[in-house]
Formats: C-alpha cells, sequence, structure tokens
C-alpha cells in the first residue's frame, strides 16, 4: 500500500441517486435495488456506481437537478452497481473516464434459492468504450482531479468479515468462490471535519474498508462512511463485531443503504443515535 495525500475539499454535497428505497418527501424519484451516489465538491464531481437501470440514474439524475459528469467510479462488477452505465455514457456529448479495478468486468454469479445466476456487469466492455468510456484500471489506488482517491484491492485485516459463500467469479473458464478483489471505496477529506467514505457494497468488510483507507491516508479522525455495508445476511456475531469496531472509530456520520439490511440499520441506530441516518434514493447530505 502506497501513502496517499488528498487536497481538502472545503464543502462537499451528495446525491443518492440509486437505492432500495426512496425518500418519502421526494418527488418524482426512482428506486430499485442497486446503489449509486453523485459525489460534488468545490473541486468537482464524481459518479460513484450507476445503480441497475439507466432508467432510475438518469430520471434521478434530471429531478436532482444535477449535469455534466465526466468521472465515474465503479465499486465492483456487480449488475446493481453497474447497470445503469452505458446510458450513462451514451447520454454524455464527451468521453467519460471510468476508474475500476481490472476485475470488474469478470463475469459473477450468485447462488440463489439454490440455482446459480448471473449478476456481472450486463453488457461487455467494447460496447462501453465504442460509447465513449475511457477506462482508467488498477489494482492500487487511483487519484481523481487531487481530491478523491479510489481504494484499490482492500486488504483483509481481521477475521470476522468474510466474503459470502454464494458469490461466484469466472476464472480460466470455470466457477470459484468470489474474493471480491475488486471490491473498493472511494475516500476524501473535508476540511475541519475528517474523512469521509463511501462504500459500494464493502463485499471486502466495511471495517477492513475503514482501516485500510486510515492507513492509506494516515489520518484517524473518520467524519461520515456512507454506502452500502452488506450486513443483510450477517450473523449476530458479524454483526456485534462490526457495531464494536464502528464504535472505536467514532464516526459523526452513518449513512447505511442498499445492501445493509434492517436488522442491520437497527443496530446501527440503536447504539449510533442520531449520528445514523437512513440513505434513500433522493437523498441529499450536505458536509
Amino acid at each position: 500500500m502506497r501513502h496517499v495525500s488528498l487536497q481538502e475539499v472545503n464543502f462537499a454535497k451528495l446525491y443518492i441517486l440509486s437505492d432500495n428505497s426512496v425518500l418519502a418527501s421526494s418527488k418524482n424519484v426512482l428506486g430499485e435495488h442497486g446503489f449509486s451516489i453523485l459525489i460534488t465538491s468545490d473541486r468537482g464531481e464524481v459518479l460513484f456506481d450507476t445503480g441497475q437501470t439507466g432508467e432510475v440514474l438518469i430520471n434521478n439524475l434530471r429531478v436532482m437537478k444535477r449535469g455534466e459528469i465526466s468521472s465515474v467510479v465503479l465499486s465492483h462488477g456487480h449488475y446493481d452497481h453497474t447497470g445503469g452505465l452505458l446510458s450513462f455514457v451514451r447520454r454524455r456529448a464527451n468521453r467519460c473516464e471510468i476508474y475500476a479495478h481490472p476485475m470488474v468486468f469478470y463475469r459473477r454469479f450468485k447462488r440463489i434459492r439454490g440455482e446459480i445466476k448471473e449478476i456481472g456487469m450486463p453488457f461487455p466492455r467494447a460496447d462501453l468504450e465504442d460509447a465513449g468510456a475511457v477506462f482508467r484500471l488498477s489494482k492500487e489506488a487511483q487519484v481523481i482531479n487531487q481530491w478523491l482517491v479510489t481504494t484499490g484491492t482492500i486488504e483483509r485485516s481481521n477475521d470476522f468479515e468474510k466474503p459470502e459463500s454464494e458469490f461466484y467469479i469466472e476464472m480460466d473458464g470455470r466457477l470459484e468462490a468470489d474474493p471480491f478483489l475488486d471490491d473498493q471505496a472511494v475516500a476524501f477529506d473535508v476540511k475541519g471535519k475528517g474523512t469521509v467514505i463511501v462504500t459500494g457494497c464493502a463485499h471486502s468488510g466495511v471495517v477492513n474498508t475503514i482501516e485500510y483507507i486510515k492507513r492509506m491516508l494516515g489520518r484517524d479522525e473518520i467524519y461520515a462512511v456512507i454506502g452500502g455495508f452488506h450486513l443483510n445476511d450477517a450473523s449476530k456475531e458479524k454483526l456485534e463485531k462490526t457495531v464494536d469496531a464502528l464504535k472505536a472509530t467514532n464516526p459523526k456520520m452513518l449513512v447505511p443503504c442498499h445492501c445493509t439490511g434492517r436488522d442491520a440499520v437497527y443496530l446501527l441506530k440503536e447504539r449510533f443515535g442520531g449520528a445514523v441516518m437512513y440513505g434513500d434514493a433522493g437523498l441529499a447530505l450536505e458536509l
């Protein structure tokens, strides 16, 4: 791991564009099983994930009055995080830079009620490039416009956040347990507050992700963790250990989204109180 230095932003505003639920007070916002969030600051804008469909992503960008975006980060290669990408790229007049891990295009599968179903990115790389996508692929951290960093492959540093056994990846023509080496998050620093971490599904583990970013940036002050925590099927033991580790990190804001799961969200709300805000499509967060 290399140490990364970032330029602080003076302010940031994040717009949840795709999530499993919709903010009750929103108007004309659509929801779906998926995740997408637009991260804006005084130094630029980055779209993190694109949800399951272009219909939801494009609609919600319009409803939330967001314009041209030229940088996209993909957290991993599942359909519910990449499915809106082709529609997004096609609607742009100029090229679009896509930051991702090289394994994002591998075929992915999940065992659902005893049946193996394909759940990877729903279109080939060539179609995206024909539409104007320019891929920046790396297993290592990538800094975007000096203020936001992707993690690249996240090191696993604890014994309770293990990849779920129902996910598979195609390697050399055969299916293997998916280690989610392409799972990545993004982070940036807000002046006077600390580091903000945004996760897609946190298949690497939300605690592993936080600890990795702390080491990468050389900073301990975590202001906010926003995104999917992938605790929807977690055991009671894993939930308790995750919450205890988050308590030790002491974030000022937690916004669980998408795949976090109701039981986990309720437990987080119980332990962290007002620091927890429910993540819904249509929610705008000012930091």
